[in-house]
């Protein structure tokens, strides 16, 4: 008879987790289990059918001598009922005989056949069920027959169900379904293993190490191994050759496949088997897929290209790394960072804050004013639209403006199509144009796609009479024009705030940041209506230009607000870092840019938002007085440098909300 193996090896306990996760089981609600559980109880069996414990041999009545066999050794029970049995095997008495006092039976988890190994119990699925989440309490608690959405419900995460369509091939479409053959011999089917909340990343050979070495990223393993330690858990990643040969193909593969499996030897147990599992290499050439995919690949997706979380088709960026400088490089001219595969997990990271804010903007009721759907600028653009009457603006609480600026050609890659330079750009209200009021700012990105959503809800006042407005959008110099495909919206929607924006009044603005910005500035008295009921501080501040002291894009330039006395600083002591605009990646900021995107900023990065600083000082202020405002910019606790020759662009007011 076949011995009982039990799963206490955790690679095997890891490989069923994957399996549950990739299957994309539905985890129903779990069951109760009244039977008492240790804390090894959960260790499950692998599957049971035809592997049972020994059946317990019972002794005559009458044995007066008892000499349990070998396979057999331990007597549990007295006088009659007396069994040679085995407490390492015996589910009814595992690890101990079971007496009218104590019971050293296994419990029976759902959905499972219990058993005994080693004196611990242990429990195996029966057919059609998986355990993910190894607890014993729920035993067995995923059907696998229904298997589109666990690994979104182990990671909580919402479900998208598959789109139909309509779908197409280029950035920005629906992907469509899709079948590929594996190099191992199996198949992959989209739709069969779309789960709702993955994205699926691809990835080719043919970015290069650097500009002087031509080798792929797929021969560093060092940079394989980073790569899946920085991936989010809810991503699958498919690598193809763009090589013309078939030997040529196989040959990468290979490579690549050597890279994977040094990359794997060095991971936990548990992340083997999450990775074996969602890591794809597609047999053949990418000249040989046939269909979208073919098209793809062969077009803006030379490089790669993914399918977000709302099944979209997304383009691929570069994956330089800004801590592999080279100076060699840079001395002859070329582009002196050396690329990263480990970066190839930044874009999944950033679809995963993109899908949080799709969600919540779906979850929405807003009135949606459009400004452009589309259309291509190339510097600026202006437009009237009609705001909701001034009774209805009254009713909304919040503002916010959305942002999407796609290439102008969505067939070709997006390195040398985008827009090439991180510029500002900003929404102006100009009903008066010689007084034009900035209602938000954002900086576009090194040759990549974006989409932003920004807070501008202090900027409500400014259109609380409703009716026909003039807007200016700016985005790039006129010596300099991008053309740039654009959509930009105004949402405005009720949150149940409580309170709503009522009146503003403009404070500072920046200026040439040198020994002589402060000069000048004058105290501010804002009257605080009786009815206030919230005053905030509100500014959005970015630095802009070099001197000795990289200010004000690279300097920590500092700003202090004064209101009736009480001092309220902002700083940015991340300017000038050599990576700390990565993690805006999961704020609204576009990643794997073709430039330095990843340095730090005096109050903004490339390809983002930027969010307005915003402080709560009604405590400091009394309603039917005037508060007094100061303002005076700090660099190192000191006046500006009197060789500054940077920018600080700065607009403030203080808002009264009633």
């Amino acid at each position: 008879m076949k011995p009982i193996r039990v799963l206490f090896n955790f690679t095997r306990l890891a490989e069923l987790l994957a399996v549950c996760l990739l299957a994309g089981c539905d985890l129903p609600s779990p069951a109760t289990n009244d039977g008492g559980v240790g804390p090894d109880a959960g260790l499950a069996l692998e599957d049971a059918s035809g592997l049972q414990p020994e059946d317990a041999s019972t002794l005559p009545p009458d044995a007066s001598v008892v000499d349990c066999p070998p396979a057999i050794p331990d007597l549990c029970g007295s006088g009659s009922s007396a069994q040679c049995t085995s407490v390492a095997t015996d589910p009814a008495n595992c690890g101990a005989c079971s007496t009218s006092d104590e019971s050293h039976a296994c419990p029976a988890p759902d959905n499972a056949s219990t058993a005994c190994s080693g004196g611990e119990c242990g429990y195996s699925c029966v057919e059609g069920w998986l355990d993910c989440d190894e607890l014993a309490s729920n035993g067995c608690e995923v059907n696998s027959d229904h298997c589109a959405s666990a690994v979104c419900k182990v990671l909580g995460l919402p479900v998208r169900a598959f789109a139909s369509g309509p779908c197409g091939p280029h950035r920005g479409d629906v992907a469509d379904d899709f079948t590929l053959v594996l190099t191992d011999g199996s198949s992959f089917h989209l739709k069969e293993r779309f789960s709702g909340c993955e994205s699926y990343v691809f990835m080719t050979d043919a970015q290069p190490v650097s500009e002087a070495d031509p080798s792929s990223l797929w021969t560093s393993a060092a940079d394989v191994g980073s790569f899946l330690k920085a991936s989010p858990k809810n991503a699958q990643y498919f690598f193809v050759s763009q090589e013309t040969a078939d030997a040529d193909a196989q040959a990468s593969l290979s490579t690549l496949q050597g890279n994977l499996d040094t990359a794997m030897a060095h991971l936990t147990a548990a992340e083997l088997a999450h990775w074996k599992e969602r890591i794809h290499l597609i047999a053949g050439k990418a000249s040989d897929l046939e269909g979208w995919l073919g098209d793809v690949l062969s077009t803006h997706g030379q490089l790669g290209f993914s399918i977000d979380r709302l099944q979209r088709v997304r383009g691929a960026g570069d994956l330089s790394d800004g801590t592999r400088f080279s100076q060699t490089l840079l001395d002859q001219g070329r582009w002196p960072f050396q690329r990263n595969l480990a970066f190839a997990a930044n874009d999944p990271r950033y679809f995963n804050a993109e899908a949080i804010l799709a969600a919540r903007l779906e979850a929405e009721v807003a009135t949606v004013i459009d400004l452009w759907t589309g259309d291509v600028l190339a510097e600026k653009g202006e437009t009237t639209v009609t705001l909701p009457s001034a009774a209805e603006m009254a009713g909304f609480d919040t503002l916010e403006v959305e942002v999407t600026l796609q290439c102008p050609d969505p067939d070709k890659v997006e390195i040398g199509n985008c827009g090439a330079w991180d510029y500002i750009a900003n929404l102006f209200l100009v009903d008066d144009p010689s007084d034009p009021v900035e209602l938000a700012r954002f900086i576009t990105s090194y040759h990549r796609e974006t989409h932003w959503v920004v807070d501008a809800s202090d900027m409500l006042p400014r259109l609380k009479n409703g009716g026909q407005r003039n807007l200016l959008w700016s985005f790039a110099p006129s010596w300099n024009p991008q053309p740039t495909s654009t959509h930009l919206s105004l949402r405005l929607s009720n949150q149940n705030k409580g309170l709503k924006p009522s009146a503003s009044t403009f404070l500072f603005a920046g200026g040439a940041f040198n020994a002589d910005y402060n000069a000048g500035r004058m105290l501010v008295e804002v009257p605080i209506p009786v009815g206030a009921r919230k005053v905030e501080l509100f500014a959005i501040i970015t630095g802009h230009g070099a001197d000795s002291q990289q200010c004000a894009e690279f300097c920590n330039h500092q700003h202090e607000f004064t209101v009736n006395g009480h001092k309220h600083l902002q700083s940015f002591p991340l300017a000038g870092t050599a990576d700390q605009c990565l993690p805006a990646m999961d704020r609204g900021m576009t990643p794997n840019q073709a430039g330095t995107w990843w340095y730090g900023r005096g109050g903004w990065c490339p390809g983002q938002q930027v969010d307005p600083w915003v402080v709560d000082v009604t405590s400091e202020v009394t309603p039917g007085q005037a508060a007094t405002v100061s303002y005076r910019g700090l660099f190192q606790d000191a006046e500006p440098p009197a060789d500054g020759a940077g920018n600080v662009l700065m607009v403030s007011y203080l808002v009264i909300h009633e």
